[in-house]
């Protein structure tokens, strides 16, 4: 018998047989079981989070091969059984409903949250700042995983257009430094605020891309858990953008610079909407810390999954120019790349004639360019984002 795990938020991992990665089971959480087999004893084999586990009825079910039911999960018994209880018809209609409510509920504060936090022309007070606070801090304790993924689908369509239109991230990192530089703060803060966005084309390299993301402070918090037990990763987190925007927010209010302490409040605010949407998308989601002369920033998102034995890493980017912008897909599957564009057909016609140089370019550094796709809906471009399963590791 396979005896689970059960950690402290309540999460029971199931190791079966040589797979390294665990099924993972919340208790109390409802989740949809496919039927795969029906055997002679009455054993039943379902498919659960693309996994095949064996179940035995405690009675008898008017169930068939091919069927999807919905279970929830209860607490385990002292032998380690793990109960699945099968939903009523009543049951499911309600859960139904309360999902749909959940998703019409979540996308109207996700859509407060984001007018509030990127709006282009407010300008503020400590109510405003405090309603923020308080949306982020509910929001981060949703129960994510229960939005829908046709609400994820189209809520990420609708989420890339308002980038598109808002002021960006980098570009107010960009104007605080002004503000700093003009009022003579600290240059130890400067040149640490100058350390977390790329504004010069010659930095832009992988390890300092990759040093930026990693500190533009969706992380933070993980860091933080990491460092608990690695005290080589404390003197680390002094570089993230989190902790240099409180220091900054917090001296500026000492010296009564009202405007820089409510442009390191946005950011801090900004950054924080896009931990919910990491949470949401089970993804490493945050701003583009780029700001050159014809990029005025972007979005950045990536998750890995394996799936049928393959490793899969996804990386979608939105990139904003001055007239236009840019969307792609980047997957690696194992050890072979495709990439899915999106734009207007004038920047995709100029993709097309430099796919030659393109593919040269993977080839130089020794990886294989497999394939090239023009997609004309974003929507369907989100799609190879695989946003219906994901999970993030800040090692690669």
């Amino acid at each position: 018998m396979i005896q689970p795990i059960i950690d402290h938020s309540g999460i029971i991992h199931i190791f079966k047989g040589k797979q390294s990665e665990p099924i993972k089971l919340l208790i109390g959480e409802v989740i949809t079981a496919e039927i795969m087999d029906i055997f002679p004893t009455g054993t039943i084999q379902l498919r659960i989070k693309d996994r095949i586990i064996n179940a035995q009825p405690q009675r008898e079910l008017p169930l068939n091969r091919g069927d999807t039911v919905m279970v929830k999960v209860e607490k385990p018994l002292e032998d380690g059984t793990i109960p699945l209880r099968l939903l009523s018809a009543y049951e499911e209609e309600q859960l139904r409903q309360a999902t749909l409510q959940f998703d019409r509920d979540f996308s109207e504060k996700l859509y407060k949250l984001l007018e509030s936090v990127f709006a282009k022309n407010i300008y503020s007070s400590k109510e405003i700042s405090q309603s923020q606070m308080d949306m982020i801090k509910n929001m981060l304790t949703l129960p994510m995983e229960s939005i829908s993924e046709t609400q994820k689908t189209s809520l990420i369509q609708k989420i890339m257009d308002f980038f598109t239109l808002q002021k960006g991230t980098a570009e107010n990192l960009d104007e605080l430094i002004r503000l700093l530089e003009k009022n003579n703060f600290p240059k130890e803060q400067i040149s640490l605020l100058k350390n977390s966005i790329i504004l010069e084309l010659q930095e832009l390299n992988p390890e300092k891309l990759k040093e930026v993301l990693l500190n533009s402070g969706v992380s933070f918090e993980v860091k933080m858990k990491q460092a608990l037990f690695d005290s080589n990763k404390i003197e680390k987190i002094s570089e993230d953008l989190k902790v240099i925007l409180t220091q900054i927010t917090k001296e500026a209010k000492a010296q009564g610079f009202e405007e820089i302490a409510f442009k390191a409040e946005q950011i801090l605010r900004q950054i924080e909407t896009y931990q919910i949407l990491s949470k949401t998308y089970q993804s490493f989601f945050t701003f583009l810390p780029i700001f050159l002369k014809d990029i005025e920033g972007g979005n950045i998102a990536y998750k890995s999954l394996k799936r049928e034995g393959k490793d899969y890493h996804s990386i979608f980017v939105s990139l904003n120019f001055k007239e236009e912008s840019l969307s792609f897909v980047v997957t690696m599957i194992n050890k072979s790349f495709f990439v899915n564009f999106s734009g207007n057909p004038e920047i995709l016609s100029e993709i097309k004639q430099r796919e030659v140089l393109l593919k040269e370019q993977f080839q130089n550094i020794g990886l294989t360019l497999n394939g090239i796709n023009y997609i004309s809906k974003i929507e369907d471009l989100i799609k190879h984002w695989h946003i219906k399963e994901g999970s993030v590791s800040l090692t690669v």
